[in-house]
This record gives structure tokens, C-alpha cells and sequence, in this order.
């Protein structure tokens, strides 16, 4: 968080509970995103979402926590956007015939091609360090949206949740250009 309060130029508009907790999932990432993480059943550490392609696609679904129940459809989306994925493919009955590997959605390299680009959050006003940040896909993945440069962007934990909430960002000329869920342009000044 205080690396965090340095980088602003604006003042942060979270709660201290909302900043305790979001500094909290950062430590529990960079802790479980290191490479000396214990393996359990051949896997590191791990969260199984089962979503079916309907909800992935942003249309009527069913998305479930593995131990935990239903989610959004929404919610699925976004630990989606930039995760490892691991498809399987079920027949009648939900039984399992396909198993793919597990696969990064945004490779290593372009992520770190991303942190050279953005150098941080591209949310207006906000550009929190890259080595913090989630890759995004303007356009879903789960809609045919390329994993490339020209249709990724880097947002902060907090911005991220915003654009899966109903904000909007869209790519013109390749520069990303940031609107409240009415559709009004977001300038570049501190987060809403």
C-alpha cells in the first residue's frame, strides 16, 4: 500500500477496510505466484472455476467456485481474463471426454512486453507499478478477442474489477479510451 500511495496522483478513493483487503489478495498472489510454491497432487496452488461456454461468452450460464458454489457469470470472466486455463470437454451425463492442457492465456513475454508499453494501471490517473497488475483483454478472449499487444492493456486489481463491473474500455488508434458504465468518457484524472 505505501508503494502504492507514491505512485498516485490523486487521492485513493477506497475505504481503509477496501485497501487492507485488496493489499491483502496482493500479498496472497505474489506469494502463491512464486516459483518455490509447494506442489499438492501434482499442482500448485490452485482455483478450479467450472463455467460453462454460455456464461464464459457473457450470455445465460452456469459458473461454480470448486469447493465454494456459484458464482457470476461475470465473476467467472474475470479470473478469466488473465489466468491459466485448463479446458475439458464433457459428453452427456457431464462426463469428461477432453482434457486439454493447461495453458497461459497472456504468455510470459507478452505480459512482459505489456510492462514495457503500459509501465502500469492505464486506468486514467492511476498507473500503479506493472509487476502488480492483471493483463486484460479489451475484447474477451471468450469472444475471439486476440491475445496480442494491440487488444491487451494492464489494469490494477481495483480498475480490473471496475471494467468487469460495468465500465468500459475500448481500443481507438491503439490507445485505450475509458467510460463509466452511462457511457461518459473518463478523462485522465484519479479513479472514479
Amino acid at each position: 500500500m505505501d508503494a502504492d500511495a507514491r505512485t498516485r496522483s490523486a487521492p485513493d478513493q477506497r475505504t481503509p477496510a477496501q485497501r487492507r483487503a485488496d493489499a491483502l489478495g496482493e500479498i496472497c498472489r505474489a506469494w502463491l505466484e512464486r516459483a518455490d510454491r509447494p506442489v499438492v497432487a501434482g499442482e500448485r496452488p490452485h482455483v478450479v472455476v467450472t463455467v460453462d461456454l454460455d456464461a464464459l461468452r457473457g450470455l445465460a450460464g452456469t459458473a461454480e467456485l470448486e469447493d465454494a458454489g456459484p458464482i457470476t457469470p461475470e465473476a467467472a470472466r474475470r479470473l478469466a481474463c488473465d489466468s491459466r486455463v485448463s479446458r475439458v470437454i464433457t459428453g452427456p451425463g457431464s462426463w469428461p471426454f477432453e482434457v486439454w492442457r493447461s495453458t497461459r492465456v497472456v504468455p510470459l513475454a507478452l505480459r512482459r512486453a505489456l510492462g514495457v508499453r503500459d509501465r502500469g494501471c492505464r486506468f486514467p490517473g492511476c498507473g500503479r507499478s506493472p509487476g502488480w497488475r492483471d493483463a486484460h483483454h479489451v475484447r474477451h478472449w471468450a469472444d475471439g478477442g486476440e491475445t496480442g499487444l494491440g487488444n491487451l492493456l494492464l489494469l490494477c486489481r481495483p480498475h480490473h474489477r471496475l471494467i468487469h463491473r460495468g465500465y468500459r474500455v475500448e481500443m481507438v488508434n491503439g490507445t485505450p479510451v475509458f467510460s463509466r458504465p452511462d457511457g461518459t468518457p473518463l478523462l485522465d484524472r484519479g479513479p472514479p
